[in-house]
């Protein structure tokens, strides 16, 4: 009935009138079904952002049931404000000298960390008496079983002073994310020259849990969600940058460069 009285009031106008009328009225009932979509967006939270390329594994928290999820899609992780210290004397797995240490907090099932482990490689020796690595663990055992246990193995060789002997040959031989056999741990300890039963010993006693755990908690201090989690710090030990996941050489090194001019 409505709209035969609206075409009626239409027909009774000018002809130039009507037809102005009519875009006004169209006009109003488009931005109406507009706003109605807008609104049915808002409320639905649709996003149309897209997901970067990955570079870190990390774990979801529920923080009311305190469960860890696994993520199938790991994104490129937010960078941690450059903030905090680290304890120098708690490096006793350092590689290269420099006023400089690029602190690895590490995961040697994670595939992302067996990515970053030859770019940090290149760093070593592409900045040879500039930039220091020191390695510490940090194992997400929600993720990967396998991984405290190949952290204890790598300070069971580092206390027969083998430790980057026994990692590299580890991330080598590993297909990551709990693909290692257990058995592998201990052959690795004779191919790299380590004493087995020593060795052994170690291994089987967890003699490093708590260092491992300890590493772990230091890394989540300081901002860490996911593997690799580095920072980059002064002779001080204080915090100057975070390295956000696997970064290749080529984005890694603009970071060194401007710290060191």
């Amino acid at each position: 009935m409505e709209s035969k009285n609206t075409k009626s009031m239409l027909d009774q106008l000018p002809p130039r009138t009507a037809f102005w009328g009519g875009i006004v009225i169209g006009g109003g009932v488009l931005f109406a079904l507009g706003f109605i979509v807008m609104l049915v967006m808002l409320f639905k939270g649709v996003s149309v952002v897209g997901s970067a390329t990955d570079t870190a594994t990390t774990v979801t928290a529920n923080t009311n049931s305190g469960t860890t999820t696994k993520t199938k899609t790991q994104p490129t992780p937010t960078q941690p404000s450059a903030a905090g210290s680290v304890d120098m004397a708690s490096l006793t797995n350092v590689l290269g000298e420099g006023d400089i240490t690029i602190v690895e907090y590490s995961d040697t099932e994670c595939p992302f960390c067996k990515r970053f482990h030859p770019t940090m490689q290149q760093v070593v020796e592409e900045y040879a008496g500039q930039v220091r690595w020191a390695y510490k663990h940090f194992p997400l055992a929600s993720l990967h079983r396998k991984a405290k246990k190949e952290a204890m193995a790598t300070e069971c060789a580092a206390e027969q002073g083998k430790f980057w002997e026994y990692i590299n040959l580890l991330f080598e031989t590993t297909p990551s994310n709990d693909g290692l056999a257990d058995e592998e741990l201990y052959n690795m300890a004779a191919t790299v020259g380590l004493d087995e039963g020593q060795f052994t010993e170690c291994l089987d006693s967890e003699k490093y849990s708590n260092k491992v755990e300890a590493e772990l908690a230091e890394a989540q201090a300081l901002g860490g969600t996911g593997t690799p989690f580095s920072v980059i710090v002064d002779g001080e030990g204080n915090v100057l940058e975070t390295i956000p996941g696997a970064l290749p050489f080529e984005q890694l090194a603009p970071a060194i460069d401007q710290i060191l001019e």
